[in-house]
């Protein structure tokens, strides 16, 4: 038995415990406890305000969102914010002692309100590990993947988080930046944002920038998931180099956005 399977083998009993000894309800349970209807129940999972966990092909849900004792109202907000991480992973998040919080767990923290704040916050910054945003700058025309960028910059960041933004992020937080530059001087060029989630090897092209400038002025092509093809112009006077000329791009696409 190879190393992950033995850590999916102990993750499977301990789920199989916490099934018996009802820290995980089946949704007849659950439904029960709540008072509600299986419909309710659908809407309260799609808004990420609970979550199931799969144990042995049949969906269970933790008991601690059916718990009066507990702050629902807030605990559901919070739950709302690590909806990025996987369920067993959200579980254990809000089960589990954190230094961050002062040594407390996520439920211990919802009774007071400074520690629910700083809750909220650490929430978000375990929720937006778990996704990477990165631009991919190619100078001249992309024809192959093949080819190597001229610029790749990432960040960790919410996927839920506007693409425009999470691009800016990722231009500008320092972070996950190569190569350092200098970087060239280009007149076309194809920009990638692809968002990719932990454990997962795949990844999403959310927009792709096909653009070329002229006088000072870029021409975009713009393709996006809810824009398939769209143009724009946004001035880039000043830019030394195709970074720059992104960079000023973007600024303008999110800023549009913002006005909104």
């Amino acid at each position: 038995m190879s190393f992950r399977e033995e850590i999916a083998r102990r993750a499977l009993t301990a789920r199989r415990a916490m099934v018996r000894s009802k820290e995980l309800l089946s949704q007849n349970e659950f439904c029960e406890r709540l008072g509600i209807g299986k419909k309710r129940l659908v809407g309260m999972v799609a808004s990420g305000g609970t979550f199931a966990i799969e144990v042995d092909g049949v969906d269970y849900f933790p008991a601690i969102f059916a718990d009066t004792s507990v702050d629902q109202k807030r605990l559901r907000s919070v739950c709302r914010i690590l909806a990025p991480a996987p369920p067993e992973c959200r579980l254990n998040y809000l089960s589990s002692r954190h230094g961050s919080l002062g040594a407390i767990t996520p439920i211990d923290a919802l009774v007071n309100d400074a520690n629910y704040k700083r809750l909220r916050h650490v929430a978000r910054v375990y929720a937006a590990s778990w996704s990477r945003t990165s631009v991919n700058i190619y100078a001249g025309y992309y024809k192959s993947e093949e080819l190597e960028p001229s610029y790749v910059a990432a960040v960790d960041v919410d996927p839920r988080t506007a693409v425009w933004r999470r691009a800016m992020d990722a231009m500008e937080a320092g972070g996950y930046i190569e190569p350092a530059g200098p970087y060239p001087k280009a007149d076309t060029a194809t920009v990638l944002v692809i968002r990719s989630d932990a454990g997962d090897f795949n990844h999403v092209e959310d927009a792709r920038l096909d653009l070329e400038v002229v006088d000072n002025v870029a021409c975009i092509l713009v393709h996006t998931r809810d824009l398939r093809h769209q143009v724009e112009y946004v001035s880039v006077a000043g830019a030394e180099d195709i970074v720059e000329v992104v960079h000023q791009i973007v600024a303008s696409f999110w800023l549009r956005i913002k006005k909104r």
